[in-house]
């Protein structure tokens, strides 16, 4: 990660980025975890890490890192965890999770993030990685590991805010919306 080379460009975004800032939820591909895992280390953010045997080795890792973790998934431990990460946020602190995570579909916004922004009252800044070379594992997520000295560019869009008052068909809404922002180029 030392070698890489890092620049982030900004949609309304600002001072999110540092300690102190507006608290939001920061979404972005399982894919890309890597990179935004690396650029937003000790900002006291707590991440959603899935329950299987495989987030335990994840929820070390990204502990060294400064993060925080909440553990479960939308197939095991979910309600749970949705109920910690609104404790979370209550408390203070900013969130991060995969809309298309633990399993997928890859680059599919599952409703979880959207019922978290509507009862936690935090914006979600989507976050997308573009890296100039690559290997793409061979993974549901085509997981993204940046080749030595590549250029990483970090894109933050604008916040969405979900009301608290919208029902099932308009968080589907807010899923669409979700997703076309991540896949923004």
């Amino acid at each position: 990660m030392g070698t890489l080379r890092f620049e982030r460009e900004h949609v309304n975004l600002g001072r999110n980025l540092s300690k102190g800032g507006n608290k939001v939820i920061y979404a972005f591909w399982h894919s890309e975890l890597l990179m935004l895992g690396y650029i937003c280390r000790d900002l006291d953010i707590h991440v959603l890490v899935s329950q299987h045997r495989d987030g335990e080795l994840l929820s070390r890792v990204i502990r060294l890192f400064g993060y925080g973790t909440v553990r479960g998934s939308s197939t095991r431990g979910g309600v749970r965890a949705l109920i910690n990460m609104i404790k979370m946020a209550a408390r203070g602190k900013s969130l991060m999770l995969a809309p298309d995570g633990p399993r997928g579909p890859r680059h599919s916004v599952q409703p979880g993030i959207i019922l978290l922004a509507k009862k936690s009252g935090l914006p979600i800044i989507p976050v997308a990685a573009k890296v100039s070379r690559s290997w793409k594992m061979p993974s549901w997520d085509k997981f993204v590991l940046p080749k030595p000295f590549a250029k990483v560019t970090m894109i933050y869009g604008k916040a969405i805010n979900v009301p608290n008052d919208i029902d099932d068909d308009q968080m589907q809404e807010y899923c669409k919306i979700l997703e076309k922002e991540l896949n923004q180029e």
